[in-house]
């Protein structure tokens, strides 16, 4: 009986495994039926406050990279000013350049210019307007006249003080050099308003995006400052001061004396009156010339920024290298 139940059972797990391997293939052929899923549909959607975050990532980094452009700049401004600054101490205004210390002028002041970044946009008039103080020059007018003290020393006959160029955004300039002479009139050191004051007025007209055409009109002499000594002859302290004293001092310190430019600028060979200068139609900027003046040429601005101002004259006029003395623009 035993073995006929052990013979039964085999059978039965025959015949069970058969059903299974009967079964198995119309399963395997079922489950390719079933639908794929597309890849698209597993992966997952972001969501907009991610998207959001990465835009935000995006503007971040492009902010960081123009603020380090921005410094990277900044410091190679300030950097080629100091060059600059370094380049022209000690040359007396450019009086007392060597060769070689007007090769490295140059190039620092060449270095700067292409720092600028206005590039070749139009002048910013407003940013031009104010006081300027002469730091170096390579024109052969002003440094005739400084080399004069630089030469004779204490023995010089007249003594020069600052020498500025002031602009307004309505189209005025006036240039201004301050001399004084030993024992006469106050001392004119730079810094201090001793002396007497030369004055030329002018007026400019754009004539290009970084370029003005100047018209002079007049020259004038100016705010006297007496020395001591002289006002000590005047009016001696121990004397008593009549009113003819007072007088003659009053007379000195107001004395104004003014010289129409046209004909001395046309005998040396400039335009006559009448005669247009370049941006004498305004240019989009400036103001026209007033009647009766005399055109002198263009005069480039190459560089310009809050506190340093470069300018190059036409044909063999010179340079001119300027820092700020008044005026400065409130940067908002």
């Amino acid at each position: 009986c035993a073995s006929v139940l052990q013979i039964s059972s085999r059978g039965v797990t025959t015949r069970r495994n058969t059903m299974a391997a009967t079964l198995a293939p119309g399963a395997a052929r079922a489950a390719p039926s079933a639908r794929p899923t597309s890849a698209r549909a597993l992966k997952p959607r972001a969501s907009s406050s991610g998207n959001a975050h990465a835009r935000l990532g995006r503007v971040d980094v492009r902010a960081r990279a123009t603020s380090t452009i921005d410094a990277s700049t900044d410091a190679s401004v300030t950097a080629a000013k100091r060059a600059l600054h370094d380049a022209v101490e000690g040359t007396y205004r450019g009086a007392g350049a060597s060769a070689s210390e007007r090769a490295a002028v140059e190039e620092a002041q060449v270095a700067l210019e292409t720092l600028d970044v206005a590039g070749a946009a139009d002048i910013d008039l407003e940013l031009l307007s104010g006081k300027w103080r002469l730091v170096y020059t390579t024109a052969a007018d002003v440094l005739s006249v400084l080399r004069v003290q630089r030469d004779l020393g204490p023995l010089s006959p007249v003594e020069v003080g600052d020498i500025f160029q002031s602009f307004t955004a309505d189209g005025r300039v006036e240039n201004e050099i301050r001399l004084s002479v030993p024992f006469l009139l106050a001392p004119a050191t730079t810094g201090t308003a001793g002396g007497v004051a030369l004055k030329v007025d002018a007026d400019y007209a754009k004539c290009g995006a970084r370029t003005l055409s100047l018209t002079f009109q007049e020259a004038r002499v100016t705010e006297v400052r007496i020395s001591d000594l002289a006002e000590a002859l005047i009016a001696p302290a121990l004397l008593p001061r009549g009113s003819i004293n007072h007088q003659i001092l009053l007379a000195i310190k107001e004395l104004e004396l003014r010289f129409p430019l046209r004909g001395a600028v046309t005998a040396m060979g400039g335009p006559a009156n009448g005669e247009p200068a370049r941006g004498d139609d305004d240019g989009g900027g400036g103001s026209r010339a007033r009647s009766g003046g005399a055109a002198v040429g263009a005069y480039l601005l190459s560089y310009l920024d809050e506190t340093t101002l470069i300018g190059r004259a036409s044909g063999s006029g010179g340079t001119f290298v300027f820092e700020r003395a008044s005026g400065r623009p409130q940067r908002s």
